[in-house]
C-alpha cells in the first residue's frame, strides 16, 4: 500500500470513529466469504459500519478518541464494527454472528464512551431494540390515562342512569 494511500484510509477511519460513538473489535479466523457477506449486511441494516483494516491504520486511527483503549486489542485478523446511532442494534447484530461463527472472537468494545465486555455485549444483545422500548414507556405513560378515562366515562353512565 502506498504511502498517500495510507494516509487517506487514516484519515476516512478517523472521520469513522470521530462520529461513531460505539464500536467493536472482533478477530476473525478461517471465515467463510458468504459468512462475512451476511454479517456485513446484518451491520448495514443495524444502521452501523463494519470494516476490516490494517491494525498499524487501525491503531493510528483510535489515537486521541475515545476509542484509544480499543488501540491494543488490534493484533491479528481485526475488524471493526461502529455505529452512531443505535448501540442495541449493532450489538445484536456483532453477537448473532459471534454465536453462528465460533472462529469469530470478541476482542473488546465501547459503547456510549464505556468499555464493555463479552458478556454485557451479550446482555445488550438480549434487550429489545429502542423502537420496541420506546413502544412500551409510550404504552404504560399512555395506560393510566387510559384507565381514568374508562373510570370516568364509567362514574358517567351511572349518574346518567344509563
Amino acid at each position: 500500500m502506498e504511502k498517500n494511500q495510507k494516509i487517506a484510509e487514516v484519515a476516512e477511519l478517523k472521520e469513522t470513529f470521530a462520529t461513531a460513538t460505539s464500536a467493536v473489535v472482533i478477530e476473525f479466523k478461517g471465515l467463510v466469504v458468504e459468512k462475512d457477506t451476511a454479517f456485513r449486511k446484518s451491520v448495514r441494516e443495524s444502521r452501523a459500519q463494519y470494516r476490516v483494516g490494517k491494525n498499524t491504520l487501525l491503531r493510528l486511527a483510535v489515537k486521541d478518541t475515545t476509542f484509544a483503549p480499543l488501540g491494543t486489542s488490534f493484533k491479528g485478523n481485526s475488524a471493526v464494527a461502529t455505529t452512531h446511532d443505535d448501540v442495541v442494534a449493532l450489538a445484536k447484530a456483532v453477537n448473532g454472528f459471534l454465536k453462528d461463527n465460533p472462529a469469530a472472537v470478541f476482542k473488546a468494545g465501547i459503547m456510549d464512551g464505556k468499555q464493555i465486555s463479552a458478556q454485557e455485549l451479550q446482555a445488550l444483545a438480549e434487550l429489545p431494540s429502542r423502537d420496541v422500548l420506546i413502544a412500551k414507556l409510550l404504552y404504560l405513560m399512555k395506560y393510566p390515562i387510559s384507565g381514568l378515562a374508562v373510570a370516568l366515562e364509567g362514574i358517567r353512565k351511572q349518574k346518567a342512569g344509563e
